[in-house]
């Protein structure tokens, strides 16, 4: 029987996590990534339990352990230094926090998916023979029996499938780095200040990520002061390494903190949405790649079980829809908890955290940590 062939659109996380998961045997996977190159950004990502369970699955565990490093304890401080919360989470498997670029390398290395480069989508068209026509921006077209979208929160998938306009920002830019150090720092961090917050992770060997927040018009120029000039005046006086981790990042990403309203309808057709395409979330509950890696993971299994049909799509769906939705919702909230300005809420803000005990931060965090995919009956 001749193997069905599926159109991947984005090379990143989801794409990529879905080639991997998907029998190579029944489907041959095509994953075309608009950029000149494979690769990702110089940042770090946090992988949880509910993502790692399904890359052990799909056999990476020991090539993510080779370049990650352990998150065991998270410290919530003041812009002055003072600690408001300290969480120590435990359970099956540990917080990995990574380099970017370090775990797209590991999925490139698993994928089962021939690989196109500078091929990005401009439009797609349904044929009477219920295959997908994809047009490409350098000219080139292609035919495919299913179109999987893992092009992110501006995806071109996304238009054919849903249109629903452009993201929503929320009021709040992000810069991020990543920072090798003669010194350790032993813990994960999040500083809230007004209308600020900086967060810190340990990646491995001294290597650290850190990004910080500032509300904002949407992608407003950094210039003429440069973005280390304006990050080092915006955080003057925050607790350290916060100032020294700004002068000595060699590269500093800048980006727009916007997502979408949560909105069923992922599939049309034969063409179907994972990842930011689908459910595009603010970073501020970590989540965003590791609801990709679950949706990748539970959309290749619906297939293999329904085949390329409405009903895997209906069904994947119908698993992830609501899962993907509250961690929207809820790192929106955490989000404008972070961004606060008004002093008076600021200083609630703080108590609350100083008085809930570390016992409840866990257990709120264990909703999203314990999910296990890989367990649920599609």
């Amino acid at each position: 029987m001749e193997k069905q062939k599926i159109a991947i659109i984005g090379g990143g996380i989801a794409g990529l996590t879905f080639s991997i998961a998907l029998d190579p045997e029944k489907f041959e996977c095509h994953i075309f990534e608009k950029k000149e190159n494979f690769g990702e950004v110089g940042a770090a990502i946090s992988v949880f339990p509910n993502a790692l369970s399904v890359l052990k699955e799909l056999g990476m565990m020991e090539d993510i352990l080779k370049t990650a490093g352990e998150l065991k304890k998270i410290i919530l401080k003041t812009a002055k230094g003072k600690t408001m919360s300290i969480t120590e989470p435990k359970g099956e498997f540990p917080i990995l926090c990574i380099h970017r670029a370090d775990l797209h390398a590991v999925l490139l290395k698993h994928a089962n998916a021939k690989l196109y480069e500078n091929h990005g989508l401009s439009s797609i068209e349904e044929l009477p023979s219920n295959k997908m026509k994809l047009n490409f921006e350098n000219g080139e077209s292609k035919e495919f029996d299913v179109v999987v979208g893992a092009d992110g929160i501006h995806s071109a998938v996304r238009k054919y499938v849903i249109n629903d306009g452009a993201p929503i920002f929320r009021g709040y830019n992000i810069w991020r780095g990543v920072i090798k150090t003669d010194f350790a720092i032993g813990h994960g961090s999040e500083t809230m200040g007004k209308n600020q917050r900086v967060g810190i992770v340990p990646i491995k060997d001294g290597v650290y990520g850190w990004w910080a927040t500032c509300n904002e018009e949407l992608m407003q120029d950094d210039e003429p002061e440069g973005t280390r000039n304006k990050l080092m005046r915006l955080f003057a006086g925050w607790h350290h390494p916060i100032p020294m981790f700004m002068e000595k990042t060699e590269v500093i990403i800048k980006n727009s903190l916007s997502d979408r309203i949560p909105t069923k309808g992922w599939s049309k057709n034969n063409a179907v949405l994972i990842g930011d395409a689908a459910h595009p979330t603010t970073p501020n509950l970590g989540q965003g790649g590791c609801t990709a890696i679950e949706g990748a993971y539970l959309l290749a299994k619906c297939i293999e079980k329904y085949g390329t049909t409405k009903t895997a799509y209906d069904r994947y769906e119908s698993l992830h829809f609501d899962r993907a939705k509250e961690i929207n919702q809820e790192s929106l909230r955490l989000g404008k908890l972070g961004q606060l300005s008004n002093p008076i809420l600021i200083a609630l803000r703080n108590l609350v955290f100083f008085l809930t005990p570390s016992s409840v931060s866990v257990k709120l965090l264990s909703k999203y940590f314990d999910r296990r995919v890989t367990k649920i009956e599609v």
